[in-house]
């Protein structure tokens, strides 16, 4: 398939999908919907539509950058964040232009999946009126700048660029352009400043750095899953068995209630446990922020990379660890992480630290069917 318009309705089914592709992370869906609306209130002129690219249509010469958004989000959600997006990335532009050799900076992607996270930078494309590319930093949500496969796989953090909504900006160069936690320090640094919340762009890549080392199609692949979720929510089914059926590597695990959820906030992170009674058995979840790993009858089943997710098994809405209270329902299941995870053979290095964190020193545990 080649670039395409993305409508109002499909970026929904986008921000749907991005929410549980999220594995319990980045962003609450509510999170990007709400910043839909947002816009829509504050940009009536704008038509509520961009032009989707594969990787096949880009420009090889041209850049493409993520741009994220950084503090609290009680804070951004009384916000028009949007300017914030638009004017880290435009700082970012002029950083580029000024470079030697100059960049073309010409195109937005996504830092990770996540209801939040994958729309922020769709605003780039809506305001600035240009291409979304069908791809992204993660192939889910993280729970820190270097566990991006953008890091994993050795890609440039720096220059980066941070603005406030009075465009107000910041440049930053690293010493050494790959050291993603500096950057995410000096970051969090002038997100202060700009008090608690700041637009983040950076990590500028091109044709060749995305299909060597990042997931491909995930836009699409969220919007498949958010369709999904949106007919069954509205008229029942099988959301994971369906999807299997179309194609997407997922499987069901468990319906059940939420029994028990530990949640402790330690140094900017949510760690915990989620406890699901169901029918076939306990399951537990185990995070920092993103799931980590999940356990049937304290057997543990399946690690990171790949995604543990759940829905609301009423409203069919997609969930994130900060939405999960004790009696709810849930649908719990598992998607298979995108085949980028495993360009690198010490992939599962990266996490080892966090899930040590959870309490878990074992192997990884792929996804299986």
């Amino acid at each position: 398939m080649a670039k395409r318009i993305l409508t109002e309705d499909q970026i929904i089914d986008v921000i749907w999908g991005a929410t549980l592709m999220g594995g319990g992370g980045g962003g609450a869906m509510v999170g990007g919907t709400d910043l839909l609306e947002t816009y829509k209130r504050l940009h009536p002129e704008k038509p509520v539509q961009l032009t989707l690219y594969e990787t096949c249509d880009m420009d090889p010469n041209a850049y493409a950058a993520v741009t994220a958004g950084m503090g609290a989000p009680t804070v951004l959600k009384n916000v028009d964040f949007s300017l914030y997006a638009v004017n880290a990335f435009n700082a970012l532009k002029d950083m580029a232009a000024k470079m030697d050799p100059p960049r073309k900076l010409e195109y937005s992607i996504p830092v990770e999946l996540g209801g939040f996270n994958t729309f922020c930078p769709m605003l780039i494309s809506l305001l600035n009126d240009i291409p979304f590319i069908d791809c992204d930093g993660a192939g889910r949500a993280v729970p820190a700048l270097d566990t991006l496969l953008l890091h994993i796989n050795g890609l440039d953090t720096s220059p980066l660029a941070m603005a406030d909504g009075k465009d107000n900006r910041v440049n930053i160069t690293l010493k050494d352009p790959k050291d993603a936690p500096m950057g995410e320090e000096i970051g969090r640094w002038i997100c202060t400043a700009f008090g608690q919340i700041a637009g983040l762009s950076g990590w500028m890549v091109k044709k060749s750095d995305i299909e060597s080392s990042l997931p491909t199609g995930t836009v699409t692949l969220c919007e498949k899953i958010g369709r999904e979720l949106r007919a069954c929510a509205k008229n029942g089914g099988d959301v994971f068995g369906n999807l299997n059926r179309a194609g997407v590597e997922c499987r069901f695990l468990a319906k059940g209630k939420v029994v028990k959820c530990e949640n402790v906030q330690q140094k900017g992170f949510d760690y915990g446990k989620v406890y699901v009674e169901a029918e076939n058995g306990m399951w537990t979840i185990y995070f920092q922020n993103e799931n980590l790993m999940v356990s049937h009858d304290d057997v543990p089943v399946m690690t990171v990379p790949d995604i543990t997710c759940y829905y609301n098994a009423k409203t069919g809405e997609p969930l994130t660890n900060a939405d999960i209270t004790e009696g709810l329902e849930i649908v719990l299941g598992a998607i298979k992480a995108p085949d980028a995870w495993w360009k690198n053979p010490n992939m599962f290095e990266i996490w080892k630290p966090f899930l040590e964190n959870v309490g878990y020193e074992g192997g990884n545990i792929p996804f299986s069917k």
